[in-house]
């Protein structure tokens, strides 16, 4: 573990048609009193001024490094910059969402603190909605796989990641459309299944009218996120058996709450995969996804049946 303070850090921004955003990352992410930081953006085919934008700021930050990648998609351009980049940690902050000062500083501090080596630190955040208001997401520490598999292992941006660990993985899958983020704490998590947890929401994660794959493609992108689960418990059932074995209500559970998710919008795609992947379900105690009054209707009338009338009464 290097000295206090020693540790490098590099800030890797993807940028794609974010004019009215980045120029508050940038200043945010130059805003760390951390000394040893560097600070990357990489245009991703953006149509807007976005590059006149960082062509403007790297006059007033001169150790702003800027570049561009063709290839389209947020992880082709982490991947860029993440080639360009020296830190020992890295920092990848989406150009929409916001650093506070002491984000880095205080994750450096927590690695100093410890001779524990991981592959991230899984931290909160808080998320920001149109209208202003800011919720702080939660963090599930019972187990590493756990927390991922329902989303609660931190984010891209909240996150601080170990460079050895993301080399060994070979960087961000550039074919996946979406589920990004999951596929690469997955493939982290293969090699070295402990994380080190941070609970002060020190990333601000921002809400757009427009642009975001999460208002995009709903039911696509909710059955790439259902069989990047159904994959993390293929791995798990074949390397980590008796973790599997111990925890598999678990999995069902949240799997059912999937597919719950999924019906608002695609139920026949829904049931299709609650079909092949899950059938026959039974709910265990600690499920937190389903009221009493459904599960009975559920037993009667399967998943298709409750979904309807759910529906219908909504």
């Amino acid at each position: 573990m290097n000295p206090e303070n020693k540790i490098s850090v590099s800030i890797i921004i993807p940028a794609f048609n974010v004019s009215s955003y980045i120029k508050d990352c940038i200043h945010s992410a130059f805003a760390q009193p951390h000394p040893h930081l560097e600070v990357i953006c990489i245009d991703n085919n953006s149509t807007d001024d976005t590059w006149q934008k960082l062509e403007q700021l790297k006059q007033q930050y001169p150790q702003l490094i800027i570049d561009k990648e063709l290839k389209p998609g947020a992880p082709a351009a982490r991947n860029k910059g993440l080639k360009l980049s020296k830190g020992e940690w890295l920092q990848f902050l989406d150009a929409d969402d916001l650093l506070m000062p002491e984000k880095i500083v205080h994750q450096v501090s927590m690695l100093n603190e410890t001779s524990q080596v991981v592959p991230f630190i899984a931290a909160s955040c808080l998320k920001r909605n149109l209208e202003g208001k800011e919720q702080k997401t939660f963090l599930n520490k019972e187990h590493p796989f756990k927390s991922l598999f329902v989303t609660q292992l931190g984010n891209t941006c909240a996150n601080l990641w170990n460079r050895n660990y993301i080399e060994r993985i070979n960087g961000w899958d550039e074919s996946l459309k979406s589920s990004q983020e999951a596929d690469l704490m997955f493939r982290l998590l293969q090699v070295k299944d402990e994380v080190m947890y941070d609970d002060e929401p020190l990333t601000i994660v921002r809400e757009r009218a427009e642009g975001q794959i999460s208002q995009q493609n709903h039911s696509e992108k909710w059955q790439r996120f259902f069989h990047k689960r159904i994959e993390m418990l293929k791995w798990l059932k074949k390397y980590r058996p008796e973790h599997y074995m111990s925890e598999k209500d678990f999995y069902q559970d949240a799997l059912f709450g999937i597919l719950k998710i999924m019906a608002e919008k695609d139920l026949k795609t829904a049931n299709r995969l609650y079909k092949q992947n899950l059938k026959p379900y039974k709910a265990s105690s600690a499920q937190t996804h389903s009221t009493n009054p459904y599960m009975y209707i559920f037993s009667f009338f399967g998943f298709y049946g409750a979904e309807k009338i759910r529906n219908l009464f909504n």
